[in-house]
């Protein structure tokens, strides 16, 4: 398994800005993890980075006090559950990971994983339920990535019509409310996506 996580500390929650997420050894990994980096020994000499016209450019996103700003208003919204929150780019790269206080970890990892397949289906997450208990094929698809989820709580953030990230929310249990939380927090933010 591979893991890179900065976790940084406040007085209501646990935010996690992370570029990489544990993962399964046979599945693939997240956008935007590389694996551990140089056998995970920080070597003698450091290889230069490549120069600035070789680098990929950032995928757009949205700010990152949008992010922590919608994370914050689905936990006071749905305060009632111990849930998560991310945020990803338009890659479905984490960009933010949002614990409050008493939720479980998983619930960042599950986020993450329908904040990405919103981003690869270019839907909510919820138009996908029906569809991956319906199809086959469909159905398939979700079971042979492991980061794909077809379960409510992935929701796509646009900005002139183009997605720019989604937000996913998971843990608003008993009875389903990922979704609902997670518009919670679209709604905070939609009129200052640029």
């Amino acid at each position: 398994m591979r893991h890179k996580v900065i976790a940084v500390l406040t007085s209501t929650a646990t935010l996690l800005l992370t570029t990489s997420f544990v993962v399964a050894d046979d599945s693939a990994p997240l956008p935007g993890d590389h694996g551990r980096m140089m056998g995970g020994i920080f070597p003698a000499n450091l290889p230069p980075r490549p120069p600035a016209a070789m680098q990929q450019p950032a995928a757009p996103a949205p700010p990152i006090a949008l992010a922590v700003k919608a994370a914050e208003t689905v936990a006071k919204a749905c305060s009632q559950y111990k849930l998560g929150v991310a945020v990803v780019n338009s890659k479905g790269e984490p960009i933010l990971v949002y614990l409050p206080d008493g939720s479980e970890a998983s619930h960042g990892f599950t986020a993450v994983r329908k904040a990405y397949t919103a981003i690869t289906f270019q839907v909510p997450t919820s138009e996908l339920v029906l569809k991956g208990q319906q199809d086959a094929d469909f159905a398939a698809k979700i079971k042979a990535d492991h980061n794909l989820m077809a379960f409510k709580g992935g929701i796509p953030l646009k900005t002139g019509g183009q997605i720019i990230g989604a937000i996913g929310v998971s843990g608003a249990e008993p009875g389903g409310h990922d979704e609902e939380c997670g518009l919670k927090g679209v709604a905070a933010i939609k009129d200052q996506l640029k």
